[in-house]
């Protein structure tokens, strides 16, 4: 679908959730998300493509950077990207962390705690300076039934305690999981109703085999035609080379595998959905591997509509333009790599109501790549519960 959301006259507002309890980090409804990456001029793109989502969709997306405002009109926000500056940084999900409770924890570093009590402006929250504070990408929260639980990066054990967890984020009880990746939201995303979705590299090698397959079966079939097979024989290469080298990292990866996961979740009442989220490459570390990403679309934001439909949006990967997949050759082998993620959510999330956000020129791609961060590690969520 197409990322822009052009003729948009009107705010949507959101309906309002007078009878809905906090849904947590899970699929819940947003009244806002929080954003604060500026350094980069091509980065107002991110920004402005994550507002017209929001309009649409019902949320709003607001700025803040060096002054003690915050933003939602564009325009006023485009201004503060003319130049680079110095400010806030762009991982706004890691500076503070909204609990069940309506409090923003932070651990009090001076310009992380500025941005915090904005955040807690928001939602007339208690700010807390917190010891031994968790990033909000290495957490989530999920409700179960009436009761909030919390996942977390096991390496978070190493300075915190599961009772000292309960009391510090309010919640029953503590779910650590395995690190497969620096922080949870890397390779989880937890959905509605329990649901949480785990990135399954088997199922990405499994796409990337089906679509040379396809590839060749085309080729072969009486509608090609002479002009394609240069190109397809080029794509085929490429996604060869491509399998090759995912296929080593995988085989060879020392970090916790996608059943490793599912079967903590499985034990804790939860259920695993296994897709192909992820395309990377491995750095050789000691014990686990540092990951590399060129595709991650489980570092996502995710917005339960007033329907309970759920919107996904993701990061854009360069992968289906570097591979040579246009819109044609997808149609012809039924495969790019946005088409294997839909086919993945179709059960459970509309294709209309999947975006990927791509930035001015790539800039998406780029930070994923060489910065390890994707949309979800940019936006500090404000869930609808807490904004009257």
């Amino acid at each position: 679908m197409s990322l822009f959301i052009n003729n948009i006259n009107n705010y949507h507002k959101q309906k309002q959730y007078k009878n809905c309890s906090f849904k947590g980090y899970d699929a819940r409804p947003l009244n806002a998300v929080v954003m604060t990456v500026n350094d980069e001029p091509e980065s107002f793109e991110i920004i402005k493509q994550m507002s017209e989502i929001g309009q649409k969709e019902g949320f709003r997306v607001y700025f803040t950077n060096q002054t003690n405002k915050l933003y939602a009109n564009l325009d006023t926000i485009k201004n503060f990207f003319k130049i680079c500056t110095s400010g806030f940084s762009k991982w706004a999900q890691d500076m503070a962390v909204l609990t069940p409770e309506n409090k923003v924890l932070q651990d009090s570093i001076s310009i992380d705690a500025d941005f915090a009590r904005r955040v807690a402006s928001l939602t007339k929250g208690k700010y807390t300076d917190c010891d031994n504070f968790i990033e909000g990408g290495n957490l989530f929260f999920v409700k179960n039934g009436d009761k909030e639980e919390l996942f977390v990066g096991e390496n978070e054990l190493l300075k915190n305690n599961i009772d000292s967890l309960k009391q510090k984020y309010g919640v029953s009880k503590v779910i650590p999981l395995p690190q497969a990746d620096f922080h949870l939201d890397m390779f989880i995303r937890p959905l509605q109703d329990k649901k949480v979705l785990v990135a399954d590299d088997r199922l990405t090698i499994q796409a990337i085999r089906r679509a040379i397959e396809n590839l060749g079966k085309y080729k072969a079939s009486k509608k090609c035609t002479k002009e394609e097979t240069k190109e397809l024989d080029d794509v085929k290469k490429g996604l060869k080379l491509l399998l090759k080298d995912f296929e080593k990292d995988v085989k060879k990866g020392k970090n916790p595998k996608a059943d490793e996961i599912a079967a903590i979740l499985k034990d804790n009442g939860y259920a695993p959905i296994f897709i192909p989220g992820r395309v990377y490459y491995a750095i050789p570390n000691v014990h686990k591997d540092d990951l590399v990403h060129y595709l991650n679309y489980m570092n996502a934001v995710v917005h339960q509509k007033g329907d309970g439909s759920i919107i996904f949006i993701t990061n854009k990967s360069n992968l289906n333009k570097d591979y040579g997949l246009t819109p044609e050759i997808s149609q012809k082998i039924d495969f790019d790599f946005e088409k294997m993620l839909v086919k993945s959510l179709e059960p459970y999330i509309a294709e209309d109501n999947i975006y990927f956000i791509e930035g001015n020129k790539g800039k998406m791609a780029e930070l994923l790549e060489h910065e390890g961060g994707g949309i979800h590690c940019m936006c500090n969520e404000i869930p609808a519960e807490f904004v009257k």
